[in-house]
């Protein structure tokens, strides 16, 4: 593993809660990140938005979302980002940081508050390229990469390899597999792989997670109507997160 947990917190485990449509919330004791977790728009009802009452949890930093280091979002679609939110995020939790593309960290900024000097030395923009970029410029503990893959096109699509308490996790955002260059994490491994459900669909997205057998892959972005029969269809035994506030224990405590 690229980044192994200190003695200290050894007894501990690593958890990921889901919260909606890409939204998760990983966390090792008092350390957390959370992915894609504040939304606001849910496109007519095609995909979950996160409870009102864990939305203002999130965003005052209450249980179980408090201690949170990092808000990251891997784009500006209104299911996978909020910028108001993450300004009043910001507000209430004074040692944490965002960290998203331009087109989200602008608007933050235009948002009222986002400009302030405790606020705007909060938010980090990732650089587009074809590199990793970071921990050093992300978050070091834990250990926090962004790296840009293909979406669509005028979409900025940040992909966030987060590596806690030695497990290592790959959330791909909403990735289009046909066109995707996954050379930015090729030299990574991999525990878990978080993928929106297309990826089971589609050729190079079944061949990405294919060149990945050792990863738990674990699928999300599912429609909000969808039924779990509809899911079996379409996924047949692959793992999937579909329901607000499951939790999966990645890494057991005592290891």
């Amino acid at each position: 593993m690229l980044f192994s947990t200190a003695p200290a917190l050894a007894d501990e485990p690593v958890e990921l809660t889901f919260v909606a449509n890409e939204g998760v919330l990983i966390r090792q004791a008092e350390t957390a990140v959370m992915i894609d977790t504040l939304t606001w728009n849910s496109y007519d009802g095609t995909y979950a938005l996160p409870s009102e009452a864990a939305t203002q949890a999130m965003i005052n930093g209450e249980a179980p979302f408090d201690g949170v280091d990092a808000l990251l979002f891997t784009h500006l679609h209104g299911d996978h980002s909020h910028a108001e939110g993450a300004v009043q995020f910001l507000a209430a939790n004074s040692d944490a940081v965002v960290a998203a593309s331009v087109q989200i960290t602008a608007a933050m900024t235009a948002e009222p508050g986002g400009s302030d000097a405790d606020i705007a030395e909060r938010i980090i923009t990732v650089p587009l390229t074809s590199d990793r970029v970071g921990p050093e410029g992300i978050l070091q503990t834990p250990s926090v990469e962004g790296a840009w893959l293909f979406h669509r096109e005028g979409v900025d699509n940040i992909t966030w390899h987060v590596d806690i308490g030695g497990v290592s996790i790959l959330h791909l955002g909403d990735t289009q597999p046909q066109q995707a260059d996954f050379s930015a994490w090729a030299e990574t491994e991999f525990d878990v792989i978080l993928y929106p459900y297309w990826f089971a669909l589609m050729p190079r997205g079944q061949a990405f997670l294919a060149s990945r057998p050792e990863a738990r892959a674990i699928a999300f972005h599912i429609p909000a109507a969808t039924t779990e029969q509809q899911i079996r269809q379409a996924l047949g035994d692959a793992e999937y997160l579909h329901t607000e506030g499951e939790t999966i224990v990645l890494r057991e405590g005592g290891e």
